[in-house]
Formats: C-alpha cells, structure tokens, sequence
C-alpha cells in the first residue's frame, strides 16, 4: 500500500465513520456455518478503517488486531471501540502489519482489498496467518439492478476521471481466485441497505476517496447530484442498496 492510498482517506475521516454503510451481521452467521468461527478466533481485520467491520468480531468476543495505516481513521476507531478490551489497534499495512507469524484464525479485509500490493500482502497473509486460518475479502457493493444505483454509476463515470482507475470493480471474481491460488473460494451475497436523507447521502459521496468535497468549488457537479437525489427520493429519502459480496478461503 503506497502512501498516497493511506493518506486519501485522511480529511474525510467524519463522512466515512457517519455515512458508510455497516457490514450485514449476518456475516459473522455465514462465517460461523461456512469456516466454524468461533470466539476463541483470533481476527486480523486489514484495512479496517474507523472499525465498521471490526465491529462485528468485537461483538462476536474475538480478539482483534484492526490494522490501519492511517493515523485519522485508526484514532476514530480507538474513540469509537475505547469500551472493548479485545481490540489492539495497529499502525501498519497489509504488505507488513507486524504481527506474530502464523497466530491469526482469520484474516479479514473489508473494502479495502483493492488498495493492497496483491503479491505483498498474500506473501504476509501466509506469515502470519495459523496452519488452518482462513481469509475473507468483502465489499459492499452498489447493487446493479437498481435503477437510482444505475444513474448513479453513470454519474460518477461521466463526471468524476479519477474515480475508474480506483474502483474496487476493477477486481473480478477471477483476479481473487488467483489470488487465493490453491486455497478453495466461496463466494456469498447478503443484501443491504441505507435510508438516506439528502444530508446523509452528500456525505456518503464525499467519504469517497475519488469525489471533490468543496461542494463551492464544485457547485454544478452537487446541484446534478440533488437532481439526482430529488428524481428518486420519496419522502424526501432514497434507498442507497448494496450487495455484500463475501469471499471466503
């Protein structure tokens, strides 16, 4: 992970930890049924941000290494979770987190894969993963059937050039079956969803790294955004739907 990937995110901290959506807890039952998590697990969550998806494994009683290279989003995470005593917050990367070689159950990365160095970091996820660990790639992802989610996608490909070349949709199923190499993959969707108001939905689009967040200095490109959001809102809401995509190994 180079460095301009881990400084991206640092001056939208608060849109990120307001406005992304929560991983599905239904998650911790598919993992639960597919690889036998339990709570004596030891979880290594990469990538982990403001802690949106360490969350579930804190909850669940696993002790949790949550890695994060960025200095904003790992203190959000240590205010957010400063109650829980089974979480160790790590300064460090997915190609180098410094932890114990072969001591993770499971190693878990929540919309973050696509920043990772793929050789890299599946060369430490082998170090420091236990003889039978498992790795777990998830997105939400915006769901493609649904007709706001289609306007949107044309949205962002027609007025954003930098937001392509960073979209996790870069990754096929493939690119990850490589990935994983011999290690057999499953892949689970979940639905999900928020109920977004026109405040909440601006600042679910400024917590991407690729989108302007001077809305004066970009006020074409916001009002399109609120023609957008009127064209679909009801009662002055939309329903901003996903597909979580779990990969399992």
């Amino acid at each position: 992970m180079d460095k301009n990937s881990i400084d991206r995110f640092t001056d939208r901290v608060v849109d990120y930890e307001k406005f992304r959506p929560n991983y599905p807890k239904e998650i911790i039952q598919v993992l639960k049924e597919q690889i036998g998590l339990h709570k004596q697990w030891l979880v290594a969550d990469i990538g982990s941000g403001t802690g949106l998806s360490t969350q579930l494994f804190l909850e669940n009683g696993n002790n949790v290494f949550a890695v994060e290279p960025n200095r904003e989003m790992r203190e959000s995470l240590l205010h957010h979770f400063k109650t829980y005593r089974n979480l160790i917050a790590v300064n460090a990367t997915a190609e180098d987190t410094t932890i114990e070689s072969g001591c993770v159950d499971l190693i878990f990365a929540g919309q973050s894969f696509h920043w990772f160095d793929r050789q890299a970091c599946r060369k430490e996820f082998d170090r420091i993963l236990s003889e039978n660990g498992h790795m777990v790639i998830v997105w939400n992802q915006r769901d493609p059937s649904d007709a706001f989610q289609q306007e949107y996608e044309h949205f962002l490909r027609s007025h954003i050039p930098s937001y392509q070349p960073v979209s996790h949709k870069n990754i096929s199923d493939d690119d990850l079956k490589h990935f994983f190499g011999t290690r057999a993959m499953k892949k689970i969707t979940l639905p999900n969803q928020q109920i977004l108001d026109l405040r909440s939905f601006l600042g679910r689009v400024r917590s991407s790294s690729y989108f302007p967040k001077e809305q004066d200095k970009n006020k074409t490109l916001y009002d399109d955004l609120r023609i957008l959001f009127d064209k679909y809102a009801i009662s002055d809401c939309i329903v901003f739907r996903y597909i979580t995509e779990i990969y399992i190994s």
